[in-house]
């Protein structure tokens, strides 16, 4: 029995824990916390018939402290419009084109008289230049680059002369020499440069100050005018746009008191001009921009008695006219520039009086969306797309005066 009862003992102390154990819980919070540690120990007494446990439980508070901290952002809001320097001669009524070489070229126009004078701008010193002076003093005249880089200027204004006179402008070496003159004297007329080269000059008024009809073609290689058929319709400040296929479209314009709504075609290859469909608006200072899916935006302009804000849409597969969305303001004497998303900014103009506001057209979704104003409203100035992205609106006039300054049009990611 002694035995047993030893074996027993043994048997006990041997299952017995060797060691107390411990579980630890912990709760964790961003606020202050109290966190409570249990730990549970056993104690083992012979003889195994009594056993007595004993628990023992301490509390353990933990502080956290968090601190916040304030961080204020001011955002500056870009802004569209900023100026940029400013044109030594104030004008309007001028001409502007891009040179090969990345500046802006802007000839003649009116400051109180007819000014001899041109000026170039560099976009990366945003500053003016005077350059040589033409041999016509010349507005209301037209300027074309060439494909060998020279610029064409031709006819015009000067006084009350209706100009037959053409010159090229040489910007490497800064010179202008005359060229042979066209065969009819005119003003606000349009040209385009071909894709042939040559340079296409239609309507404008003629050397008795009435709405012409006639066309003429400059070929750079001969430096020589030749006639070519002439419009179905008289017409003076119309517009003109090369298709994508190559034929020219003239919209509008106006004869006497009346303005336009015909439309015609004409074809480099065969000189040929013949009518397509009529827009649903007559319209003269009005706009006109080949979009990137080939169809022609046409925008504002006035029709004999008031500004318009109407815009319709030819599509050159089918000669079709359509109605689109409307301006924000009616316009006339504005400009309109096709940016590098292909959106389409209208900067400026007329409704009563100058205007300082500007609107982009989203081919996409067809709608117009008012943008920051101008910081001069102007009419009668020049926009020119530069390669950095940027839009140069230069000169112009607001009511009677006509102004000198220039500014930037910066596109913003959300415009």
């Amino acid at each position: 029995m002694l035995a047993v009862t030893v074996s027993l003992v043994l048997k006990f102390v041997i299952l017995a824990p060797k060691k107390s154990e411990s579980t630890t819980i912990v709760t964790k919070s961003t606020l202050p916390v109290t966190t409570t540690i249990a730990t549970t120990r056993t104690t083992t007494t012979a003889p195994p018939k009594s056993t007595t446990i004993t628990t023992t439980t301490k509390s353990v508070t933990t502080t956290t402290t968090t601190s916040t901290t304030t961080i204020t952002t001011t955002t500056t809001r870009q802004l569209e419009w900023s100026k940029t320097g400013n044109l030594n001669h104030q004008r309007r009524s001028h001409a502007a084109c891009i040179l090969p070489n990345e500046k802006v070229l802007v000839t003649g126009g009116f400051d109180h008289g007819v000014l001899y004078n041109g000026e170039l701008y560099n976009p990366s010193t945003e500053t003016w230049i005077i350059i040589s002076s033409m041999k016509y003093a010349r507005g209301e005249h037209t300027a074309s680059v060439l494909k060998n880089g020279k610029v064409l200027v031709a006819g015009g204004l000067s006084g009350h002369e209706f100009l037959n006179s053409a010159e090229l402008y040489n910007s490497s070496t800064n010179t202008w020499t005359t060229t042979s003159s066209m065969n009819n004297a005119r003003a606000e007329h349009v040209t385009s440069v071909l894709t042939n080269g040559k340079v296409l000059v239609t309507g404008g008024a003629d050397a008795n100050g009435q709405w012409t009809n006639s066309v003429e073609l400059y070929d750079p290689s001969t430096e020589t005018w030749s006639n070519t058929g002439s419009m179905n319709s008289a017409r003076g400040t119309h517009t003109l746009s090369i298709l994508t296929n190559g034929t020219v479209l003239v919209t509008g314009g106006h004869i006497g008191m009346y303005a336009l709504n015909s439309a015609e075609l004409y074809d480099p290859s065969t000189e040929i001009w013949t009518t397509t469909s009529n827009m649903i608006f007559g319209r003269e200072k009005h706009t006109a921009s080949v979009l990137r899916n080939g169809k022609v935006l046409v925008t504002g302009g006035f029709n004999g008695t008031s500004a318009l804000d109407d815009v319709e849409l030819y599509d050159p597969s089918t000669g079709i006219w359509t109605i689109i969305a409307s301006m924000n303001t009616p316009r006339f004497g504005h400009t309109a520039s096709i940016l590098s998303n292909g959106k389409v900014l209208v900067a400026g103009g007329a409704y009563h009086n100058s205007l300082g506001s500007t609107e982009l057209y989203d081919p996409l979704t067809d709608t117009w969306t008012t943008i920051g104003n101008m910081n001069d409203a102007r009419i009668e100035h020049t926009a020119s797309v530069l390669t950095n992205g940027k839009v140069l609106v230069a000169g112009g006039e607001y009511v009677s005066v006509i102004l000198k300054s220039a500014e930037l049009y910066q596109p913003l990611q959300t415009n």
